[in-house]
């Protein structure tokens, strides 16, 4: 990277980060950062590298707060949370998480290309998902930003769909002092179609909001569309503020459901925190409850 030119606008394919990852193509891109295949040049082993834009040279507290987040994603130790293992700064300036290179199928793409996915196929996605979002808040740890786009199903000898959660570049800890807040006051970050009403008014998260994310993407997994959306960003998030969402039925005509899978995503998608399920583990039971039938 040289010049004037802003890390989002640079490829950094062919450089070496760190004196030992080796990077080799882009596999994605945000509005926070690039993510790359790289190769541990020593291991010779594949590695994902996710270099975020906020340049932090010569801010001691910014690289502090980045460096505080990479270690709170990096203490998640669960089978379906991508294992993230080594962190720092490029050319002095630009922080980079390193986590395992997952080769397997992004759930939006799937959703994309599947429509509505089967009960018997979604409820094992639903509950893999339950379980690691309930470990990352047993740990204190919100994602803040679950959706289709951060999950990857791989495909294994021993699990269909076996699931990683991506992304906690946004992640920030429960119950947060004021001195500790990775984000200033008025900053609102997340994906309006999935986000909670709480997380669009910047008011105090926990990890009910979580549970609302899940519901939407939930929704999302088992119709194929969005049970809020609006014509505009600003739109959308305003119907999650103010609008109820679409009932299955309404979201799939002539689509059979349970009415206990309708009375779990209504009770995820309060509008208000306290009248959604107290954690993630309720949500995991009753889902796994639901799914009983399927097996």
């Amino acid at each position: 990277m040289g010049g004037d030119v802003g890390l989002a606008q640079a490829s950094l394919i062919g450089c070496t980060i760190a004196d030992r990852y080796l990077i080799e193509h882009e596999i994605g891109s945000g509005a926070l950062g690039k993510v790359y295949r790289a190769r541990h040049k020593v291991l010779d082993r594949p590695v994902a590298v996710k270099v975020l834009f906020e340049d932090l040279k010569g801010n001691e507290n910014s690289f502090l707060r980045f460096q505080r987040e990479a270690q709170a994603a990096s203490s998640l130790n669960h089978p379906n949370i991508v294992t993230v293992f080594d962190f720092g700064l490029q050319d002095n300036s630009y922080p980079f998480l390193v986590m395992d290179y997952l080769e397997g199928d992004n759930l939006k793409d799937v959703i994309q290309k599947c429509g509505r996915l089967p009960l018997p196929r979604a409820f094992p996605i639903l509950i893999q998902i339950a379980e690691a979002l309930a470990h990352a808040h047993s740990r204190g740890i919100l994602h803040r930003d679950i959706k289709p786009d951060n999950i990857i199903l791989l495909q294994t000898n021993v699990c269909k769909d076996l699931v990683k959660i991506v992304d906690f570049g946004i992640a920030k800890k429960i119950n947060e002092r004021k001195s500790e807040k990775l984000t200033m006051d008025g900053q609102v970050v997340g994906t309006p179609a999935f986000m909670s009403p709480e997380q669009i008014l910047n008011a105090h998260l926990d990890a009910r909001s979580d549970i609302y994310s899940f519901g939407i993407l939930a929704f999302n997994l088992v119709t194929g569309v969005l049970p809020i959306i609006g014509k505009t960003p600003v739109e959308t998030m305003s119907g999650h503020v103010s609008n109820e969402p679409l009932s299955l039925v309404a979201a799939c005509p002539g689509v059979s459901f349970p009415q206990s899978l309708q009375e779990i995503l209504k009770k995820m998608l309060k509008k208000y925190p306290e009248d959604r399920h107290k954690s993630m583990d309720d949500v995991k039971l009753e889902l796994e409850w639901l799914y009983k039938p399927y097996k």
